[in-house]
């Protein structure tokens, strides 16, 4: 007997869901058809970042030659060797000067200066 009454109320419960299961169906559905073009415009945008390229930067003087990506990884790497780890790097300027053998830098308005 109980497990007759199981079967009515899970057959009920069944039926009264079934609009629901429909309505949620057509809602994803919709949605699906929105976000295509919301896809398709993300996946041109990928394409064209990964068009973008980032230039490598030398410097030559008297038969030497500097990377600039590698200055400016230098000077980082200086600058946090001397401040506290924490400080987060907001602005950053380097001047390149083979004729004096220096690299001098300004990171977060704090001057500093290596050898190249």
């Amino acid at each position: 007997m109980a497990v007759k009454k199981v079967k009515e109320v899970v057959d009920a419960a069944l039926e009264k869901g079934e609009p629901v299961v429909r309505k949620a169906r057509t809602v994803a559905e919709s949605a699906a058809k929105k976000a295509e073009p919301v896809l398709e415009a993300a996946k041109s945008a990928g394409k064209q970042v990964a068009a973008v390229f980032i230039p490598e930067i030398f410097v030559q003087h008297s038969n030497r030659q500097f990377d600039c990506a590698e200055l400016v990884e230098r000077c980082k790497e200086d600058f946090k060797a001397k401040h506290s780890s924490g400080t987060m790097i907001r602005s950053c300027k380097i001047y390149i000067k083979p004729e004096d053998n220096m690299v001098y830098y300004v990171i977060n308005d704090m001057e500093d200066k290596l050898s190249l």
